[in-house]
């Protein structure tokens, strides 16, 4: 559940829409969103992926912290 919240939270800081990110991971909009919203996992490979479009190292993926950004946006 927290890794399709940590996608869901670096997709919108980098302002890209659900539609651009699940074609650039070759998916559908429903399979991204499913992911995003703790439903279904998601594999390696695309997590990898994921990590390049968002131009960071895939494992920021898995310890990024939303509510540290939103701590540092408030102050």
């Amino acid at each position: 559940m927290q890794l399709g919240k940590n996608i869901k939270s670096i997709r919108g800081l980098k302002g890209y829409p659900l539609k651009y990110v699940a074609t650039e991971l070759g998916m559908s909009i429903s399979n991204l969103s499913n992911i995003e919203n703790g439903i279904t996992g998601i594999e390696t490979e695309n997590l990898q992926k994921l990590g390049t479009i968002f131009g960071i190292d895939h494992q920021q993926i898995l310890v990024f912290n939303p509510d540290k950004v939103m701590e540092y946006s408030i102050r």
